[in-house]
């Protein structure tokens, strides 16, 4: 079984993963003179905080051939289900370590954000 896939791949274990389930109001959503809140909710979308730690420059390489240009879907468990959605992603974030003594170039932490159609 699987944590997290990009389309049809596996990428590798995150070290944490934030989940937003945010709601999205209407245009006309404000507040009136007196304070009172008005607006309607039109959906819910969520917004993934993914982080790795400790990840070598090929699982890197999976990451962000996978989180293509443009929406792709991603598959998470969320609240005791796989959920599968359309997404984008934000600005793909390393801290590079360098090769630390066994010929392979790591990462320290790789983080990116990813943000539902």
């Amino acid at each position: 079984m699987f944590l997290l896939k990009a389309g049809d791949l596996s990428l590798p274990g995150p070290t944490s993963m934030t989940i937003d389930d945010e709601i999205i109001w209407s245009e006309s959503t404000g507040r009136t003179l007196d304070g009172t809140m008005v607006g309607e909710a039109i959906a819910e979308k969520k917004t993934i905080g993914i982080k790795w730690s400790w990840i070598t420059e090929e699982e890197v390489k999976t990451i962000k051939n996978s989180m293509i240009l443009g929406f792709f879907p991603i598959t998470f468990r969320d609240d005791g289900e796989d959920v599968t959605i359309t997404t984008y992603r934000g600005t793909l974030s390393k801290d590079c370590a360098g090769d630390i003594g066994d010929g392979k170039v790591w990462y320290k932490s790789v983080s990116v954000d990813v943000v539902q159609r």
